[in-house]
């Protein structure tokens, strides 16, 4: 091989890996919550539910703070002192 196509050969190959496609997988999280499926949440307990791993959600208990970040895939879980849901939100 002669000393220029060692140097070329690196610049060649990132090229064409810049080129190439890439597969993206299964989505695993909804682009946006589902606020009616889960309106049927509202006065269960929350220890009697089964939540889908994937699914982002975070439970907000009377008086925690938290932060007002907003996505639009989670479900937020307002429950009581004893753990009963009150209101669910996306967000």
């Amino acid at each position: 091989m002669s000393r220029l196509s060692l140097l070329l050969a690196p610049a060649l190959l990132s090229t064409l890996a810049a080129c190439a496609t890439t597969s993206e997988g299964p989505t695993v999280m909804a682009r946006q919550c589902d606020l009616e499926k889960h309106q049927t949440l509202v006065g269960m307990n929350i220890g009697e539910v089964n939540f889908p791993a994937v699914l982002p959600r975070r439970v907000i208990s009377t008086g925690d703070a938290y932060t007002r970040d907003f996505r639009p895939n989670r479900l937020n879980l307002f429950v009581d002192e004893k753990g009963w849901i009150a209101k669910v939100t996306c967000g």
